[in-house]
């Protein structure tokens, strides 16, 4: 049995693709479109969360997030509804003790960073077998780890 129902018809989409989708980078809003499309379930972590938004502030303002933060205007760019409404396509999975412990043996296997490391990692312990990511490294890990990785 698959820990917590995750199995291979889900997909861990990586922040890549939804800071690029964001920006307009046609790879990223046409791959995203089609993932829309099929029968895969989009997933995310805390760490596509934390990047997306910390992304989201400085594409929505053109400054950076610690001027928005540091000025105390992150809750009129962060709104009640945007872009809560659009994150809550994705289910989240969690960053748990099993998913740190393998993250941190994937960085010195691979040469990821951490977040890339953790992202990786869940997707192993909850059998995602599908990845979408426009990161290079993020790609090349995943490959060798057995993951379908679009595009």
């Amino acid at each position: 049995m698959k820990r917590n129902g995750i199995s291979s018809e889900f997909i861990f989409i990586d922040s890549s693709i939804l800071i690029e989708g964001l920006k307009g980078h046609t790879l990223a809003v046409s791959l995203f479109e089609e993932l829309l499309e099929s029968d895969l379930v989009p997933v995310i972590n805390d760490i596509v969360f934390s990047e997306f938004l910390f992304h989201y502030i400085a594409l929505k303002t053109g400054m950076s997030p610690f001027t928005i933060k540091k000025r105390g205007e992150i809750s009129s760019i962060i709104l009640p509804e945007e872009p809560k409404d659009f994150i809550e396509q994705f289910h989240i999975l969690p960053t748990d003790d099993d998913v740190l412990e393998l993250a941190y043996g994937l960085m010195r296997k691979h040469n990821l960073l951490p977040n890339d490391a953790i992202i990786l990692a869940a997707c192993l312990v909850f059998e995602v077998k599908n990845l979408g990511t426009l990161d290079e490294d993020l790609k090349k890990a995943g490959e060798k780890e057995g993951l379908n990785v679009l595009p």
